[in-house]
């Protein structure tokens, strides 16, 4: 149940960090007259934004390992928490580290948003591609 717990928790704050990207970045590009710039721009903020969600997600696979909700089987560092919750969040999937029980659902659903998110970003992004030619 904690893991599920966890799991919304860590869901929600991500999609709250990637709203709040889209609407800061939104503001900035408001005042960018060149298209190619604020393209730059959008693009950046959307790269930092999962940035941000991916070391949220690390952090949080090392909090519930300190916490024995569990732990990665393969992981000793912050950065190798980091690695594993990139390759999560990008669906890429590597296995070199394993997530133990407990953090199963963590993981699962990390994909999941990982995968919305970055689907979030690359429409966004279309939109205002499209909305740019056709404004030409």
């Amino acid at each position: 149940m904690l893991d599920m717990s966890v799991a919304l928790l860590m869901a929600l704050v991500c999609v709250l960090v990637h709203f709040e990207a889209v609407l800061l970045t939104e503001k900035i590009l408001l005042r960018i007259p060149s298209a190619r710039f604020s393209l730059l721009v959008s693009w950046t903020g959307f790269l930092v934004a999962h940035v941000i969600e991916i070391w949220l997600y690390a952090l949080a696979y090392l909090a519930c390992g300190w916490l024995g909700i569990g732990e990665l089987h393969g992981a000793d560092t912050l950065l190798d928490h980091a690695y594993y919750s990139a390759v999560v969040y990008t669906t890429l999937g590597f296995g070199d580290i394993v997530p133990g029980v407990g953090i199963q659902i963590l993981t699962g659903s990390q994909a999941l948003v990982g995968l919305s998110l970055i689907a979030w970003s690359a429409t966004h992004t279309y939109a205002r591609v499209t909305s740019y030619q056709a404004g030409r």
